[in-house]
């Protein structure tokens, strides 16, 4: 089959005008202009798509989709008093709970052009209803709470992969996550960070996120202390900031580093130096009271940088277009290629996914989406500036049709209602923490 429009992004976010994309099953065969796809293939089903561009399928390189019962449940607020409703709603929610959250939230992102995730998991349930719906990704098995040489009696409880470099092959990657400073002590870390070295897979970590946790490594005050001592096994106020402490713990390097907004001088020329990406999340840092990232002195510093919405518990939606236009808001200098790459082939890379995602090159995933972009000599500037779940018309994965014409190709009905109830769950679960 051959996707076709006015234009398409190819890889290095380079513009081919009328160009198509030829795809057979759940890879891409060939990317050109339509008339030499045709030339190729002159017998193939083609499906036109004039005012549109066509390009990979994006990446929302933060998600916690198990957390999309949560929506519109908890208002704005500072981030430790957020962190402790969300917590109460979550043990309120059992495993078909936050597997059917995670069904409803993977929805939302196909209706977005996502195809590909960075997502926090608790179990395999996470990359199954995500992968059944359609995306794929880096799936993170998050640890908090526990000592170092607890971790693995831990994974093996949540059916973390014995080999996960070798079992977690296609489109789904089986990463690590020790949650944050505060909920992980420096065993836990430096462990999760020595397991994934050795399997070969991705590791992610909430980094100074917010103004509680800088406090808290700065000078052990503040209202995540009392975290801290439960959850995060060992910790000793280090008196600078996360990047360093875990630097210092050698778990920087290779880590995707999510927020990263507190940060002291030489952080973000540490993170460019170390780090395998960070991963700006700014609405949901607006909304948890957290402030904004420097993202010019981490974009000036070199850093690999990547997209993502954080939850639905700490977002207005799951559109990354709505994230890059807030991005761009913290920094002006931010071009429209450099944020389509953010969104497609560096946040990939990010997840260490660039090989399989991102790109629309021979041999990748069939992840294609179709945004109308209108008659237009700049589709790059008009992505940009009315991209997102508006624009969105056509999305395949894996070389099957997941939206058409702007309409989800499958049924959810059955989906809402499920959905509806965890929500009413976590719901009367906040009621009853906040009376």
């Amino acid at each position: 089959m051959i996707i076709a429009g006015d234009w398409l992004l190819a890889p290095g976010a380079r513009l081919v005008p009328n160009g198509a994309v030829l795809i057979n099953g759940a890879r891409i065969v060939a990317v050109g202009t339509r008339a030499e796809m045709l030339r190729q293939r002159p017998r193939e089903i083609v499906r036109d798509h004039p005012g549109c561009i066509v390009t990979p399928g994006f990446v929302n390189a933060h998600t916690h989709l198990c957390l999309t019962a949560l929506s519109g449940l908890i208002p704005p607020a500072p981030f430790p008093e957020w962190l402790s409703r969300v917590a109460r709603a979550t043990r309120s929610m059992d495993a078909d709970d936050l597997e059917v959250a995670v069904s409803a939230g993977a929805v939302e992102c196909l209706r977005c052009g996502v195809t590909v995730v960075g997502d926090v998991a608790y179990g395999p349930e996470s990359p199954a209803a995500a992968g059944d719906i359609g995306l794929g990704g880096a799936f993170f098995w998050e640890a908090l709470g526990l000592d170092g040489a607890d971790l693995s009696a831990h994974l093996a409880d949540h059916d973390y992969p014995d080999d996960p470099g070798t079992q977690c092959v296609g489109r789904t990657r089986c990463g690590l996550s020790p949650h944050a400073p505060y909920t992980a002590g420096p065993g836990l870390i430096t462990g999760v960070a020595e397991l994934a070295r050795r399997h070969g897979v991705p590791f992610a970590m909430h980094l100074a996120e917010s103004p509680a946790e800088a406090e808290l490594l700065s000078s052990g005050t503040g209202p995540l202390v009392g975290l801290a001592e439960k959850l995060a096994r060992g910790f000793r106020p280090p008196g600078h900031d996360a990047v360093h402490y875990v630097a210092r713990l050698g778990a920087l390097d290779g880590m995707i580093a999510v927020h990263c907004v507190h940060l002291e001088d030489g952080s973000p020329q540490l993170l460019a130096r170390s780090a395998a990406g960070v991963v700006l999340c700014p609405r949901s840092n607006r909304f948890l009271h957290n402030g904004d990232a420097d993202v010019e002195a981490l974009r000036l510093a070199g850093a690999r940088l990547a997209i993502g919405t954080d939850s639905l518990a700490s977002n207005a939606d799951l559109d990354v277009f709505n994230e890059a236009r807030a991005l761009r808001e913290l920094d002006p200098a931010l071009t429209d290629r450099d944020l389509i790459l953010m969104l497609t082939e560096h946040g990939a890379h990010v997840l260490g996914l660039g090989e399989r995602f991102g790109t629309l090159a021979e041999g990748a995933y069939a992840d294609v989406v179709v945004s109308e972009v209108g008659v237009t000599d700049d589709p790059l500037g008009a992505l940009i500036a009315d991209g997102g779940r508006n624009a969105v018309r056509s999305v395949i994965s894996a070389g099957i049709w997941r939206v058409v014409d702007g309409e989800i190709a499958f049924r959810t009905a059955g989906l809402d209602t499920k959905i509806a109830r965890a929500a009413d769950k976590a719901a009367r679960a906040i009621d009853r923490a906040v009376s």
